[in-house]
């Protein structure tokens, strides 16, 4: 229980770092996507006298690669544009869909039996997005933009962790992770702002916050090994934490915004644990 604990407190952590990267400095797409890829890189490195370099290449892998850089690529882009309008646990909340997804190809594939529980559960989950998506706060400016923009975040994370574990046959995750993130950081070179970048506190922020997420991938690797139900309750378990963040710092929040929130953290928890 320790790794995935550890694993909920260092990704709940990053949450707050990516939040500060996108809206408090501003950065751009570009910009957050570069940082966020070198800075992780460069902590991975670090990594690599404990997990070594394993990483096998052929045709099929090198079109993994491209997948898998693409799809990063579009999760940190919409990341960035996200969490500018809002807070790290809503953007968690919309990966509650993925797992309706998985849930709904383990069925096509024969590996789950249907629940009626689990459509009960996914509706919930879709009626808290939708309470927090009309929220009145929310409710100037581009509905339809906003939503296709979550809509591609979900394919980004749901297409990417799909052909990481494709990719796990020719090498170990942090020589991957290394690989694919270096190649994403290069791609923005050239598409970089010329503007004064962040520095001192401002790059010392970025880099602590890169930190946490190399330390949780290791002890979210640790966590799998150990026991795989505490595993399966990391997700749910991180936008709960992230919920109760929310509410301790006394963000603003209307009560159709709340209900719809605690329908989103009721619905992961519930669907996470009917599905083990």
């Amino acid at each position: 229980m320790i790794w995935a604990a550890l694993t909920v407190t260092f990704y709940s952590i990053t949450a707050y770092g990516d939040k500060y990267i996108s809206a408090k400095l501003t950065c751009t797409p570009e910009e957050y996507t570069f940082f966020v890829s070198l800075v992780t890189v460069f902590w991975l490195a670090l990594c690599l006298p404990f997990t070594g370099w394993r990483l096998g290449m052929d045709r099929y892998c090198i079109f993994f690669l491209v997948c898998l850089v693409v799809w990063k690529v579009l999760e940190f882009y919409t990341t960035a544009i996200l969490l500018r309008h809002m807070e790290p646990y809503e953007l968690k909340a919309w990966l509650g869909i993925n797992m309706i997804l998985s849930y709904g190809i383990n069925l096509w594939e024969g590996k789950s039996s249907f629940r009626v529980s689990i459509l009960i559960l996914a509706l919930c989950l879709l009626t808290g997005i939708w309470l927090i998506l009309t929220d009145k706060k929310r409710a100037s400016g581009g509905m339809g933009k906003y939503i296709a923009v979550c809509l591609l975040y979900i394919v980004s994370k749901f297409m990417y962790g799909l052909q990481m574990g494709k990719m796990a046959r020719y090498g170990n995750s942090v020589s991957i992770l290394i690989l694919v993130l270096l190649i994403v950081a290069l791609i923005q070179l050239p598409r970089l702002p010329r503007r004064k970048l962040p520095a001192g506190k401002e790059m010392t922020g970025v880099i602590l916050s890169r930190l946490t997420n190399a330390a949780g991938l290791m002890t979210e690797a640790e966590a799998a090994a150990s026991n795989i139900f505490f595993y399966t309750l990391i997700q749910p378990l991180q936008l709960f934490v992230l919920f109760v963040a929310c509410l301790i710092t006394g963000r603003p929040m209307s009560r159709k915004k709340r209900a719809g929130s605690i329908l989103c953290v009721a619905a992961v928890l519930l669907s996470s644990m009917a599905l083990l």
